[in-house]
């Protein structure tokens, strides 16, 4: 078994048996106004679900998340808090951004404390899941997501996430990387020039367009809501596969996807119902407002299948280089 296929079982076993009291020590002594950042998969999933977190509740805290190289102007005196997501610790843009901020003011998610970024914080938050070997981040988004969404959380007053709610995610997540996949499937992505995500994201069109680059060696486009009914058919091309995520929420407009893939020749598949406009059935277990995590785990089992018909490596890049992973 490869490092890419233990540490996904590890990412859903750490939320099986996640006890949240470290993350409770860790959050509260953070005060708004509070600055998240980080880069690549740290910022897309983990900011999705903060995101979406503070549009669920009542009361919206003073939470910004930014990507850690877009932090140029940002002036330390804003805010009371810097919170920095970084497995590795290493990761340039996010010391970078540290270096602007006191000490007593940052904050850092990583799974190393005396790392550069563990050396920089005044408080550190380890993650349980461990370190990665594999170039693509797979357990520790998922631990930074939990992270970011108790944040939000109790900053706005509200319960963190409970052992409870996560081990229904874990269980839904173990059958999605476990599951199925149809063969069809794997041989239109093979085909496709370009492989699209639309539809609702909350960070996890982003993370699945990353994933489908680094393992698949794809092409790829996340065009958020239905964006992609506005001009881009002109660039879709015939064979190109097309995910609808969260398909549901847009099916006063599955008539006009209907007319682009008339015009195109692409392939439309459709995450969460939306099954009359799909070319076939998706088979994965949702978990209402948990969503994300479980669409996650399901293009994870999609890609490890394709990439290991396609004889690619799951740990290894031909360009690409995991920060901190045999560097000198």
């Amino acid at each position: 078994m490869t490092n890419l296929e233990i540490e996904m079982q590890e990412g859903v076993h750490y939320l099986k048996t996640l006890e949240t009291d470290a993350i409770l020590d860790f959050i509260k002594n953070i005060k708004p106004p509070v600055l998240v950042a980080a880069m690549g998969s740290s910022f897309y999933m983990p900011s999705g679900r903060g995101q979406a977190t503070i549009n669920e509740l009542k009361s919206h805290p003073d939470v910004r998340f930014i990507l850690a190289s877009e932090g140029y102007n940002i002036n330390s005196k804003t805010y009371n808090s810097l919170v920095l997501m970084s497995n590795s610790g290493q990761t340039r843009e996010v010391l970078g951004l540290a270096k602007k901020f006191p000490k007593e003011k940052v904050f850092a998610v990583t799974s190393s404390k005396s790392s550069p970024l563990g050396r920089a914080a005044h408080k550190v938050y380890l993650l349980q899941s461990g370190k990665e070997k594999a170039v693509a981040a797979t357990k520790s988004i998922i631990e930074q997501a939990v992270v970011a969404e108790c944040l939000v959380r109790y900053l706005a007053g509200e319960d963190i996430l409970s052992s409870k709610e996560l081990k229904n995610v874990s269980s839904a997540m173990a059958k999605n990387i476990s599951c199925e996949i149809d063969p069809k499937l794997l041989i239109l992505i093979s085909g496709a020039r370009t492989v699209y995500f639309t539809g609702g994201s909350l960070g996890i069109g982003e993370e699945v367009a990353l994933k489908f680059n680094e393992l698949a060696k794809k092409k790829t486009k996340y065009i958020p809501g239905t964006q992609i009914l506005h001009g881009s058919e002109e660039v879709i091309e015939r064979g190109d596969v097309v995910f609808i995520l969260f398909a549901d929420r847009y099916k006063p407009y599955y008539d006009r996807f209907i007319s682009m893939r008339e015009k195109t020749g692409c392939y439309i598949f459709t995450i969460g119902n939306g099954s009359k406009l799909s070319e076939f059935g998706l088979d994965l277990e949702l978990v209402d407002g948990f969503k994300p995590y479980c669409i996650l785990s399901y293009f994870w089992n999609i890609l490890t299948k394709f990439a290991l018909t396609k004889g690619f490596s799951l740990d290894k890049g031909e360009k690409i280089v995991k920060v901190g992973v045999g560097a000198k």
